[in-house]
């Protein structure tokens, strides 16, 4: 009702002041409105990129109030099919007519205390626009408020408290540039403001496609981040599977991680690797999962097949992990754990620097915690016993320099760390994750994990 009532009081108080060089004029500023409105470029939630306000401000101070309204009418309207209710639609348009309204009346109430000519630049000029461009975006921003206010109850003090930065940096821009653009009005007319508009725009279409891009990566990054999170999660459920086959599994695979994580640090190993390193002393039994509970429970010796069921383990746990692509290095790892520098591991038999230095490592870690664990098939042994069996194969089967970088670890440390209990596999799973910034939603509980870090730790 009230941009309604402005209307017809700018009509009816202004009756021969829309000649037809002021008509086409305002046509094409509402031209430009429409453009300006689709280059606009959502920066982030409150910073929006638009030039829509230029040629607003132009029908504000060079047409009246009658091209004014009517401009504003038009970036009322535009785009209105976007909005979720039509009321919005309305409100948005009344707004805009009511602030051009009220812009025009005040760049012409200074304008002629100044007497200040809008055929040449001039001081008057600039302070008659800066006043309008200043009513323009106080009205809209103040209506806006108002809107928020009785629409969705958001408290008025609250609302400028977080809009003011935007209102200052929009009020800003729109001095700026809209001061310079009227210029060029005043002293060239619409044509060089047109022409003005056309690098303007394509400067504004080529940010929007940069910033299009900006957020198709990173969306793609969540993605990637969220497959991460659903991969290891993956893995984690597997082995939580196999641990309901094999108790000694989890803690196992904790230890390992736990020793290989210790072992990177003392070593000196870069992130990436120290990562990878972690993530394969977490998984590295995971081919386990298809060996029949039979063998993996078995007290007594084991047969010929049984025990090519079981070199069979890193071969299949590495095959699983190789098609998760971001975990193809970790497979690498699991894959030649069991490799020995002699050549009488498993599964490829390799040997000496054919075997990933990560391998190795990760093989002292593992073969010290089977030892320091309790086995249905033999008691566990001390620490110090099983250092003393780990440096004696030093050389022979084993890296000697890893197996004392564990012998560093090792110093110092308390009976709980030394037989690999005072870490539990979800402890390792969630430094996992942190580890390798996996930075989407918080992973969905894997079932069966809150069970295996409530049951005491075997060995």
């Amino acid at each position: 009702m009230a941009a309604g009532l402005a209307v017809v009081y700018a009509v009816v108080t202004t009756p021969s002041s829309l000649t037809r060089s002021l008509a086409r004029d305002a046509a094409v500023l509402a031209v430009l409105v429409v453009i300006a409105d689709e280059m606009s470029v959502r920066v982030s939630d409150k910073v929006t990129l638009h030039a829509a306000n230029l040629p607003l401000l132009l029908a504000a101070m060079f047409g009246g109030p009658v091209p004014a309204s009517g401009v504003a009418a038009v970036v009322g309207l535009w785009g209105g099919w976007r909005e979720e209710s039509p009321w919005l639609v309305v409100f948005n348009t009344a707004n805009h007519v009511l602030a051009a309204f009220l812009a025009a009346l005040a760049f012409e109430s200074v304008r002629s205390a100044l007497d200040a000519d809008t055929g040449a630049a001039s001081l008057q000029l600039f302070l008659a626009g800066a006043t309008a461009a200043t009513v323009l975006e106080a009205t809209n921003m103040g209506l806006l408020s108002l809107g928020a206010s009785f629409r969705y109850r958001r408290p008025l003090q609250v609302f400028w408290r977080e809009e003011m930065g935007p209102f200052l940096r929009s009020l800003a821009v729109l001095l700026l540039l809209g001061l310079a653009v009227a210029t060029l009005y005043a002293a060239a007319g619409i044509i060089a403001v047109v022409l003005l508009f056309i690098p303007l725009f394509a400067s504004q279409y080529m940010f929007k496609l940069l910033v299009r891009e900006r957020e198709h990566l990173r969306r793609q990054t969540e993605l990637s981040d969220q497959y991460l999170e659903m991969n290891i999660g993956l893995a984690a459920a597997m082995v939580v599977l196999l641990d309901s086959k094999d108790e000694y599994t989890a803690q196992h695979s904790a230890a390992v991680a736990m020793y290989c994580r210790d072992m990177a640090e003392v070593l000196g190993l870069d992130d990436a690797s120290a990562e990878a390193l972690h993530l394969a002393g977490l998984l590295h039994d995971l081919g386990k999962v298809g060996v029949p509970d039979a063998v993996l429970r078995k007290e007594g010796p084991l047969t010929a097949d049984e025990w090519d069921l079981i070199r069979q383990h890193p071969e299949k746990g590495a095959e699983v992990l190789s098609h998760l692509a971001a975990y193809r290095e970790v497979a690498d790892i699991v894959r030649y754990h069991h490799e020995r520098l002699d050549g009488s591991g498993y599964p490829h038999g390799l040997s000496g620097e054919r075997i990933p230095e990560l391998s190795k490592i990760l093989a002292v870690a593992d073969t010290y915690h089977a030892m320091t664990s309790d086995r249905p098939y033999r008691n566990a042994r001390g620490s110090f016993e099983a250092l003393r069996e780990l440096r004696a194969m030093a050389g022979g089967t084993l890296e000697p320099r890893y197996v004392e970088a564990l012998a560093r670890v090792l110093r110092d440390k308390d009976v709980a760390y030394r037989a690999g209990t005072a870490t539990d596999f979800v402890r390792e799973y969630e430094r996992g994750r942190i580890n390798l910034r996996l930075r989407g939603k918080a992973l969905a509980d894997v079932s069966g994990l809150s069970a295996a870090q409530e049951r005491p730790a075997a060995g």
